[in-house]
């Protein structure tokens, strides 16, 4: 029987990583996870942070298997039950209640979901966290993975999760090649108040120069993400609050009346990454070190978590004396696929969006009208989007 440090190593302890470790460890096997920095913790009466992401109901069933939600403040979340998208004259909305689920998701903090998951490691203690810890170098090979850390220590593992980000070091010393597609458009982030408060609704609209989304917050304020042109990202980042509602006021036009305040801008680069494979020897990729995809459907964390989940399916019965190849090789054909297929489709409405205006937004209206007439595709999309479709890991739909 092979001898290792550890049974599996997770390098990354972002929301996807932590999860993933922990999901791993309650299958009995020693799990370290590595992670350059603790998570700092917020103050209770912090306002909300900007990084906030949409949280589909399979992922906060993951989240609850792997012990998280329970720690997650449910003040710090809002759940939304409609989502209404908007371009030209024409929208298509969905309901929680018409498909027969409690709620389309949550809008969560990237910082809290994180802080939970962490609890939840230090309590149960399955995990061996290694923070601050940076892997140096290492090596691959067929039956381990040797790492060597910034602080001298070496580890030897019998499998390595790179969930270490976008710009994966790991990915990059394992000489995997990723595709880009740069957009030249950045994301414009902040909270706002508005005219009538926001009781739980996701609302999009396609404008002349990109998506914007007013995604609810707990306290009735909204969270904007409005893609568009770097240069006018800039300018609007630019402009003061005044200026700056008026622009924004001038093309949002939703339900909740107008912006009346803001927190502070932010913005960031929009790039489309997509690693060519996912696994390498030993080495397995997750997360946004697999692929990055556009912000337009909120899907970037859902899709990690569900990494997360369908890596510990595929290595359900596996032992560390065995040899893993062949529930890596279904991992990567599977979630190969499906992000290619939620990447893929949320790049064309991207495109299409930024086509020659009135031709593109007309273009998504037809395409809005003809949705909120085929029940069946409306069905597909909402149970997709969910994570509740059939080829979601089986932790997102049990």
């Amino acid at each position: 029987m092979k001898r290792f440090d550890i049974d599996i190593a997770v390098c990354g302890g972002g929301v996807a990583g932590a999860v993933c470790a922990s999901l791993l460890a309650r299958a009995g096997r020693s799990v370290a996870l590595i992670e350059a920095r603790r998570p700092g913790w917020q103050p209770p009466m912090q306002d909300f942070d900007l990084r906030v992401v949409a949280i589909s109901p399979g992922s906060a069933r993951i989240l609850d298997k792997a012990g998280g939600l329970a720690l997650h403040d449910p003040r710090r979340r809002a759940e939304y039950r409609r989502m209404q998208v908007c371009a030209a004259a024409a929208s298509v909305a969905f309901s929680a209640q018409e498909h027969g689920i409690d709620q389309l998701g949550w809008i969560a903090e990237v910082p809290a979901l994180q802080q939970a998951q962490w609890q939840a490691m230090e309590q149960r203690g399955q995990v061996r966290i290694l923070a601050p810890a940076q892997v140096q170098e290492m090596a691959l090979r067929d039956d381990s993975v040797r790492l060597s850390l910034a602080d001298g220590q070496t580890l030897r593992a019998g499998l390595l999760v790179a969930a270490d980000g976008a710009r994966s070091r790991l990915r990059e010393l394992a000489g995997i090649i990723t595709d880009q597609w740069h957009y030249n458009q950045a994301a414009l982030v902040t909270h706002i108040s508005t005219e009538r408060t926001n009781e739980g609704v996701a609302w999009q609209r396609f404008t002349e120069h990109g998506p914007l989304a007013l995604l609810p917050l707990p306290d009735g304020r909204s969270s904007i993400v409005w893609s568009q042109p770097d240069r006018r990202a800039q300018q609007l980042l630019a402009l003061d609050e005044g200026d700056f509602l008026d622009e924004l006021n001038s093309h949002q036009d939703s339900p909740f009346g107008l912006a009346l305040s803001c927190t502070e801008r932010r913005s960031f680069a929009l790039i489309r990454r997509q690693a060519q494979r996912l696994v390498k020897q030993r080495l397995v990729l997750l997360g946004d070190a697999a692929r990055n995809v556009h912000p337009l459907a909120g899907q970037g964390l859902n899709l990690g978590l569900a990494d997360a989940a369908a890596l510990a399916e595929v290595l359900e019965n596996w032992q560390p004396d065995q040899d893993p190849s062949a529930a890596l090789a279904r991992y990567q054909r599977w979630r190969l696929a499906a992000g290619s297929v939620i990447a893929g489709g949320i790049h064309a409405i991207n495109e299409i969006g930024h086509g020659p205006p009135p031709f593109s937004t007309g273009l998504l209206g037809l395409g809005f009208r003809l949705a909120g007439r085929l029940w069946p595709a409306r069905e597909a999309f909402v149970k997709r989007a969910c994570g509740l479709d059939a080829d979601s890991p089986r932790l997102s739909r049990s």
